[in-house]
């Protein structure tokens, strides 16, 4: 049977209160009896209507200590109704509903909704992520698939010779690496948003992560004609991290830095230490630079700067300022404005 839990509280204030009748009662009959032994001229059954009486008037308190005690139900359930309304407004999709623990007593109760409060924004999070993941999946992938179901039309609206096949084939590929691409990076973004990974970290060298970057990039840089110089401190600087996570910042530094910097250029990587002991990973490029008014918009997912031919996602920048942010650290465009645009990411050499 099914008992609500206000009327279960209720009933156990009148266990109490029944218990406390029946001990009363016990007492004053213990001391008649005693008074008896001791006093044998004092009459016991004096005594027990005198008991009996003064009995009589405690029950006539029992309404009011009845009512009190439904009163004390109610008030010990209040907060608990509420973080069942709350529950259920959550659940229903009210994302932004909480508990309202202002007027609570500094209690377990206050802690159990606080609590509640913070599995709440938790749970809206991952919402939040997952809508943006689809969303951005979706916005993303259309162009990409609409492109080869295009190519796939044209290729078949009438017979071709290998030559063109071979073409629209190679183009549909690329629209495919384009795809893959994007999708292993919204992927890693949402990996990075939740949090998951930095009680993975480990001291990680700076000179062997720039080393890596380098043996991936150097034969794409010497194709087009480009120089990478570096620079590192004479101590070689470690911060705590993951070393595929800071590759993958660094290797999207460098791949920027490669599109935008035009034949016979040189792209400079700069590792120092920073007054206070952190690091900062400098990458500067050869090409004309990024105006002010995009300096903060090109860490945004899929912004490009207007006029830029790239055939990039967009996405490669702010999973590298992600990455820095999961890190403890910062990725800024330092020269806005200027030629050669300077990207400097800041990494604290002590735990975040």
């Amino acid at each position: 049977m099914h008992v609500k839990f206000r009327v279960r509280v209720f009933f156990y204030l009148l266990l109490l209160l029944a218990l406390w009748l029946a001990s009363q009662a016990a007492i004053n009959v213990f001391v008649e009896w005693l008074t008896c032994r001791v006093h044998p001229g004092e009459s016991l059954r004096v005594g027990l209507l005198e008991t009996a009486h003064v009995l009589g008037l405690s029950l006539l308190l029992v309404p009011l200590l009845v009512a009190l005690a439904w009163n004390v139900s109610r008030r010990v359930v209040a907060p608990l109704r509420a973080m069942a309304a709350a529950a259920e407004r959550v659940c229903a999709g009210h994302w932004s509903e909480r508990i309202a623990t202002g007027a609570m007593p500094d209690d377990e109760t206050k802690r159990l909704a606080e609590a509640m409060n913070a599995a709440f924004d938790g749970y809206a999070a991952v919402l939040q992520r997952l809508e943006r993941f689809s969303g951005d999946a979706a916005h993303q992938l259309r162009t990409p698939i609409a492109a080869m179901r295009n190519l796939g039309e044209v290729a078949l609206a009438r017979p071709r010779s290998e030559a063109e096949y071979r073409r629209t084939l190679g183009s549909m590929l690329g629209e495919l690496d384009r795809m893959t691409r994007l999708v292993e990076q919204l992927l890693q973004l949402a990996q990075l948003e939740a949090g998951a990974l930095s009680s993975r970290f480990v001291p990680v060298s700076l000179r062997r992560a720039v080393e890596r970057v380098l043996r991936a990039y150097e034969p794409l840089a010497e194709a087009q004609h480009l120089r990478i110089r570096t620079a590192f401190p004479t101590a070689d600087l470690s911060i705590p991290g993951l070393e595929e996570l800071l590759v993958e910042l660094l290797g999207n530094l460098l791949d920027n830095a490669l599109r935008h910097t035009p034949a016979g250029g040189t792209i400079q990587i700069d590792v120092t230490e920073l007054p206070g002991g952190d690091a900062c990973v400098a990458v500067v490029d050869g090409g004309p630079g990024i105006p002010p008014a995009h300096a903060q918009a090109i860490f945004e997912r899929f912004v490009q700067i207007p006029g830029s031919k790239t055939g990039t996602t967009g996405l490669g920048l702010p999973l590298a300022a992600e990455i820095a942010r999961l890190h403890g650290g910062k990725l800024k465009l330092a020269n806005p404005g200027q030629p050669g645009a300077r990207f400097e990411c800041r990494l604290p050499r002590a735990r975040p």
